[in-house]
């Protein structure tokens, strides 16, 4: 069985790979909308429906590195920039290898707990298609 190594999962903005995470993950979901009818003779149905990916990330906070730093990923949620192509790799930050699609930062937070390093947290929310690499 293959197995992959957490630490290489990367997450790619641009060009840019997000610096200081601990922990990156890819949600996939599809909407399955209910079609049960009453000739379903008691059991639900549903039909596929409308897919969406989020990616969700936590770090810690440090503003050092060549990267997108949590500042720069905090200035791109207040600025509302545009679209960006994201890619989710599983070979570090080569992105030869996962998945990609266009995508907008969504969310992010600052925790700042008393005598522990502060940490950071966000998601990254796809528009449109998700596709392997």
């Amino acid at each position: 069985m293959a197995k992959l190594n957490g630490t290489l999962n990367a997450i790619i903005s641009g060009s840019d790979r997000l610096l200081h995470l601990s922990n990156a993950t890819l949600n996939v979901n599809v909407d399955l909308p209910d079609a049960t009818t009453k000739e379903s003779t008691g059991w639900a149905e549903h039909i596929n429906g409308c897919r969406d990916w989020e990616i969700t990330y936590d770090g810690k906070y440090d503003t050092t590195g060549s990267g997108l730093t949590p500042n720069e990923i905090l200035a791109a949620i207040i600025a509302r920039s545009a679209d960006t192509v994201i890619k989710f790799t599983t070979d570090g930050a080569t992105g030869a290898a996962g998945w990609t699609g266009n995508g907008t930062f969504r969310t992010f937070s600052l925790v700042g707990g008393q005598e522990t390093p502060a940490t950071f947290s966000g998601s990254i929310k796809g528009n449109g298609a998700l596709a392997a690499i």
